[in-house]
């Protein structure tokens, strides 16, 4: 601040002239010349001791004003662009940081003024806060001083630039808890959402400069639609069968769709068991930590992701194993006992029945639970497995994967039950998110092969028109449920890859700025498979197939212990990526402190844990704002 130096030294001028002729008669007396000269020198030495009290004060009021208006313009920048950012909402927001800052009787000020403008200036939303106030003078009112008025201006703004950010949602069962305010956390998750991409566009209806993908998960991803043709594997009878389009999506001249075709969602890449507990490194075979995608060099195609019809029988015991009416082939009533879907769907008949029951798809499975029928010649009449000549079948391990038996679908105990077996539905995740209130509308659509199946991801890409991401949040994210697990890393691997890997999944920067990269990953829980139902451990399914083929851990019970550790390794690899993104971790509710530390590892100092409907969308609107690089610029 420039003090009024001319100003100061006129007023001491004029004072020291008063003096001087108040001085003058006594010029000729000699008697107590002393204390005169004493006293004439108090003066100048007061007013220079009072013009720097004052001055300090002046000093202060100003350096505490910029301070109110640097904090204001910042909060009122980010409210600029949310949702609920009305002209009052921005106003209050900045007022609440002003304020918060500046006293309104600081140093005896008055008639303080705070003046928020918010604009829009070339596509930039801009924030001004001006505030004012009078200060009184104290020891230089005595020299002409009058209040002096001082001022303090800031300006802010998101200030764009161009942007690649993947955003990971929890889509998994438990998103229909409420969390408060009378949402569960998938609505209170999707309105956060919204948020972030509300301000991340700023009040425009498109950015040129932005590409934005969103990927949900649960037990698996929908991204197999999305690769290249070599990167996921030709299965018979689900993603490539007779007559059906390209990925099996559909059936031709059958309205109502093929239920039994792959939907897009892919098993966990080829890999290797017991990584160790070092972040730092990657296994040699363990494609589900890096960024090579299935199909590349070396790296194999993955499996298109098929939960088989799993059912739970009523008992253990295998006494009632030769009698297909007993209560053994009875359903258990718990999740997975719903998944019995028909391979005879009435649009295939029978000659489509009899081809899917001879793929390696189904008869493995069917396999595995009937086998235990073949109790001898005398018995075959119910035999499911069967040889080719129609001779009895003894069951052997060596020969589970031979082709001299086949599955005779007719004889599937209870088949033609229309309580147990069902023809596959639609896997279609509900849009309105799992509401509790909604009855029905609180489960996933089964039973299906595709059971559990997330909705296709959304890959980064410039130029989309904001709608198009507000309508993938409102449709294409919910919870799944009933489901039987967790699998953080299925997201942020798969995030990753849609991310960093532009050379397939291309987009075209119209800047020749290099882009900023940021990936976003919320979820509300630990990683989690379940183990069993009614104790049978093969009756659930995920990424990673059934609970016994231990894909990943020689243990069982180290699954989960797996899981984390390739989570961990995998955010490694992405922190030594050459253009790393920022990761960013939004964790809704209480987490283990297993995987509390393996998040602040992959996001240091951008965790954010969050138990509210509030602390949700306040996550997603300072993430977004700093995306949106949130900066003074006056």
């Amino acid at each position: 601040m420039n003090l009024p130096r001319q100003k100061i030294t006129t007023g001491l001028r004029n004072g020291w002239r008063k003096v001087n002729e108040r001085l003058a008669p006594l010029a000729g007396d000699r008697r107590g010349s002393t204390l005169a000269l004493m006293a004439a020198g108090l003066i100048p030495v007061i007013a220079a001791l009072g013009a720097g009290i004052d001055a300090g004060r002046l000093y202060l009021v100003k350096s505490q004003l910029q301070a109110g208006v640097d904090a204001a313009a910042l909060a009122g920048a980010r409210a600029f662009a949310v949702t609920d950012g009305s002209p009052a909402a921005r106003d209050k927001q900045a007022s609440a940081y002003f304020y918060g800052n500046f006293a309104s009787d600081y140093m005896g000020v008055s008639n303080l003024q705070l003046t928020p403008d918010f604009k829009t200036v070339g596509g930039i939303n801009v924030t001004t806060i001006t505030a004012r106030a009078i200060v009184p003078m104290t020891f230089m009112r005595i020299f002409g001083f009058q209040p002096r008025t001082m001022q303090a201006v800031a300006k802010a703004e998101l200030q764009p630039r161009p942007l690649e950010v993947m955003v990971v949602l929890d889509d998994t069962g438990s998103m229909k808890a409420n969390l408060s305010g009378g949402r569960t956390r998938m609505v209170a998750l999707k309105e956060a959402a919204n948020d972030f991409v509300d301000i991340l566009h700023q009040g425009a209806s498109s950015r040129r400069d932005l590409a934005m993908g969103f990927i949900g998960y649960d037990v698996t991803v929908n991204v197999g639609h999305l690769l290249p043709g070599n990167a996921v594997k030709k299965v018979e009878g689900f993603n490539s069968f007779a007559g059906a389009s390209a990925y099996g999506l559909s059936v031709p001249s059958h309205a109502s769709g093929n239920y039994l075709a792959w939907k897009g969602c892919v098993m966990a890449d080829t890999t290797v068991k017991d990584v160790d507990k070092n972040r730092l490194t990657s296994e040699t075979g363990a494609w589900d930590l890096v960024r090579s995608l299935p199909g590349e060099g070396s790296h194999p195609p993955v499996e298109p992701f098929f939960v088989p019809p799993m059912y739970v029988p009523n008992a253990k015991s295998n006494s009632g194993a030769d009698n297909p009416s007993s209560t053994y082939y009875g359903i258990y009533n718990t999740e997975p006992g719903n998944n019995l879907y028909r391979i005879d769907k009435s649009a295939f008949g029978e000659m489509g029945a009899d081809y899917l029951a001879r793929t390696e798809l189904y008869r493995q499975y069917f396999y595995d639970y009937y086998v235990g029928l073949n109790n001898g010649d005398a018995n075959k009449a119910d035999d499911v497995v069967r040889r080719l000549d129609g001779s009895y079948y003894t069951p052997s391990a060596a020969n589970r994967a031979g082709n001299d038996w086949y599955i005779d679908w007719k004889r599937i105990p209870k088949y033609y039950d229309g309580a147990v077996w069902k023809d596959p539905a639609s896997a279609t995740v509900n849009p309105l998110g799992g509401s509790v209130d909604s009855g029905s509308k609180n489960t996933t659509p089964m039973p299906s092969p595709n059971w559990q199946c997330p909705e296709e991801a959304m890959p980064p890409r410039y130029g989309r028109m904001k709608s198009e991401y507000l309508s993938h949040i409102a449709n294409q994210h919910g919870a799944i449920y009933p489901a039987n697990g967790t699998i953080h890393h299925a997201g942020l691997l798969w995030g990753y890859r849609l991310l960093v890997r532009d050379d397939v999944f291309t987009r075209a920067n119209p800047t020749t700025e290099r882009p900023r990269r940021a990936l976003v990953f919320m979820t509300d829980g630990v990683n989690e498979i379940g183990e069993s139902q009614n104790g049978y451990l093969d009756r659930t399914f995920t990424w990673y197939g059934r609970w016994s083929d231990s894909r990943i851990a020689a243990n069982q019970s180290n699954s989960e212990t797996q899981m984390l550790r390739r989570f961990e390794k995998t955010c490694a690899n992405i922190q030594r990526e050459a253009n790393p993104p920022e990761i960013y971790i939004i964790a809704l509710v209480a987490n283990s402190s297993a995987i509390d530390t393996a998040f602040n590892n992959c996001a240091p100092g951008r965790v954010y844990r969050t138990s509210s409907t509030d602390e949700l969308r306040r996550a997603f609107q300072d993430v977004a704002a700093e995306l949106v690089d949130l900066h003074l610029i006056q």
